[in-house]
């Protein structure tokens, strides 16, 4: 076992090394509750994933590795947002205007002066931090820590979905699939930097990849009953979160279950239970937070027809003021204009944040340099859009099911943002990895000619697409 293994206890005894100096060299957070809070985030990773069917070492280094980068990046932020900026870890100094709505919302729920209550819709991210801080106390180190956890987590079932997808379908062995799933979705810079900020995604990418890996362990044959109570406990539980935090997420696991389920009387059975549980989350949210039934609804009406929203996301960033222009009015186009423009919106949204932009968003952490170093993602993309153009006919239809649903809800941001805001598809890369690691697993077999084409042909529009982002935010042409 490599929890034993010599090299490998060593390693983690270097992790342990390697907070502890962050927390030296970047002062801001308490040393021995954050160090031991480190500790425990560690303890709880490897109580999952050895309790998994498709661990092995590749596995375990890849986890001790991220969770490394996690710590000293979470250690940093907390510098940044304390000492540096002259706050504390009571009351830090959040320039992001999400992280200090949530924060200080979360203050004022637990009656702190220094508080500032948020709309309803906004209130549930704030709401779980103050019950975080009922066990922890007010500070701003327990949320980023969760999240951290929350990242690691998400890992380990991305590595689980693609694993209940792919088993048996191609040369490789199925815990190579999975630890090929979790390495990939590790090296997503963006994704992974979720968990060193204090925003909602690292929530949402925890309990999005718990539903959907309870969806598809579901949608498969021969579960026994005790397993099948077990997975409806964690998409209950996928499913609270979730509503918490966004609750126009449910519409998306919806759209998931029924493309999932198969037309068997069993399955679609097992499916309507989940579709019930949705309604059950749906209106306990309802119930907890509105004053009405009808209040939720027509946020989300609102949210999906692009009403309601500011423009923000177009006049209030200068580094994207040529495609602001561009999009003028956005928010107000009609349906089908915004349809006609999601090649273009869908582009924007696949290639931000823009690989050249280290010290555009550094007011929000230091871990947002890190955030645009967007080669692996583009890289991860390049095989998924390969196995879409040529392999997903030939692929097995849970697996062309999964990638669809992915697909289609990825672009449901760029729908509404003009691309702008691709942190919201972070939660959805667990669905669309298993196509890369199909790609991947099965390279030998597949047609070289056709590949050595791909890659060139890929390579030089990723390039004109780079050279035209690059044009557009910095306003050459202006």
């Amino acid at each position: 076992m490599i929890l034993t293994n010599k090299a490998f206890i060593f390693a983690q005894c270097i992790y342990i090394l390697v907070a502890l100096m962050s927390l030296l060299l970047m002062p801001g957070a308490s040393v021995m509750p954050t160090l031991l809070a480190m500790l425990g985030v560690w303890i709880v990773v490897s109580i999952v994933y050895n309790s998994t069917q498709w661990k092995n070492n590749a596995g375990w280094w890849t986890l001790l590795i991220v969770s490394m980068v996690l710590s000293v990046g979470v250690v940093a932020n907390v510098h940044y947002f304390t000492i540096y900026s002259g706050g504390t870890t009571q009351l830090p100094i959040l320039h992001n205007p999400d992280a200090f709505r949530y924060y200080y919302d979360a203050l004022y729920t637990v009656g702190h002066s220094a508080g500032v209550a948020v709309d309803v819709k906004n209130h549930g991210y704030g709401m779980l931090i103050s019950w975080i801080w009922s066990i922890t106390g007010e500070t701003i180190v327990a949320p980023m820590v969760l999240n951290m956890l929350f990242v690691l987590i998400g890992i380990i079932l991305s590595g689980g979905i693609t694993y209940r997808i792919l088993q048996g379908q191609t040369p490789r062995s199925d815990s190579w699939i999975a630890t090929c799933a979790m390495i990939m979705t590790s090296s997503v810079c963006y994704f992974l930097n979720s968990g060193t900020l204090l925003l909602k995604e690292a929530g949402l990418i925890f309990s999005f990849s718990l539903i959907a890996y309870v969806i598809v362990s579901i949608s498969q044959s021969d579960i026994s009953k005790t397993r099948l109570i077990k997975l409806f406990a964690l998409f209950f539980v996928g499913g609270i979160l979730l509503t918490i935090l966004r609750f126009n997420y449910l519409i998306m696991v919806v759209v998931g279950i029924v493309m999932m389920t198969k037309w068997q009387k069993r399955n679609m059975v097992l499916s309507g239970v989940l579709l019930l549980i949705c309604v059950c989350c749906w209106f306990g949210e309802s119930t907890f937070l509105y004053s009405d039934y009808s209040q939720m609804p027509q946020v989300a009406t609102k949210i999906i027809g692009g009403k309601g929203l500011n423009g923000y996301f177009f006049i209030g960033n200068e580094d994207h003021q040529m495609y602001n222009m561009m999009v003028d009015g956005y928010l107000g186009y009609p349906w089908w204009k915004k349809v006609a423009l999601l090649p273009m919106t869908a582009a924007v949204q696949y290639l931000i944040p823009l690989p050249w932009g280290f010290c555009d968003d550094i007011q929000f952490g230091y871990t947002l340099a890190y955030a645009h170093i967007s080669y692996p993602w583009y890289l991860i993309g390049g095989l998924i859009l390969y196995f879409i153009v040529f392999e997903m006919r030939r692929a097995s239809i849970r697996l062309q099911r999964i990638i669809i649903w992915g697909m289609l809800m990825w672009l449901v941001p760029a729908f509404l943002f003009a691309g702008t805001v691709s942190r919201y598809a972070l939660p959805l890369l667990s669905l669309i990895i298993p196509a890369a690691v199909f790609v991947v697993a099965k390279w030998q077999e597949l047609n070289k000619l056709r590949l050595k084409v791909w890659c060139w042909s890929y390579g030089m529009l990723l390039v004109i697409g780079l050279a035209l982002g690059y044009i557009v935010q910095k306003g050459v042409l202006l």
